[in-house]
This record gives C-alpha cells, structure tokens and sequence, in this order.
C-alpha cells in the first residue's frame, strides 16, 4: 500500500512539472480551428467558417488545475475548440456547433 502511494505521489509531482504550457495549446487549437474552417468551407457553410476563421485570430481562455489544464478558444462560455492536457500532451478537438 505504502508504494502504491508513493508511486501516485511520483506520478502526480511529474504531472505538475509537465504541465502544457499556454503557447502549446494556442499552436494545437489554430490547427484545430483551421481544420474545422476548411471542413466547413468544403461544406459550404459559410457562417461556420467565418466564424472559425475569426476565432483563429482571439485569444483563448486557459485555466492551470495543476496536474493537467484546459484551453478553449475563443473563450470558455463560446468555446469553438476545447484542448486538454497533460504530461506535456495537448489534444484538441472542434466543439459542434448546432
């Protein structure tokens, strides 16, 4: 028991060393977005590229909860792309839009 709880000690003070910096998730979420804008375009739906296009260009929210974060561009109560990460690894996907 006593090193299950050291490994999960390790294993959390490596999470928060590793943490994703900021400027990762801004590179992952313009590509993210920049697909999404390229697949509407190909869909014709004007309105999402434009909006897609435009998000690409503000500044997102991220929020640091220590052993991992979140990143949503182009803000947290609008996201158009939701990132998450972890140990220096950032996924990111096109949130739907209705």
């Amino acid at each position: 028991m006593l090193r299950f709880l050291l490994l999960l000690v390790v294993v959390a003070v490596a999470a928060y060393f590793t943490n994703p910096k900021p400027e990762a998730y801004e590179a992952k979420a313009r590509e993210t977005l920049q697909a999404a804008a390229q697949q509407d375009l190909e869909n014709l739906d004007i309105g999402g590229a434009i909006g897609n296009s435009a998000a690409q260009l503000s500044e997102g929210e991220y929020e640091n909860f220590y052993l991992a974060s979140r990143y949503s561009a182009p803000s947290a109560q609008q996201p158009r792309a939701q990132c998450y990460g972890a140990f220096t690894l950032v996924s990111c996907s096109a949130v739907a839009r209705n």
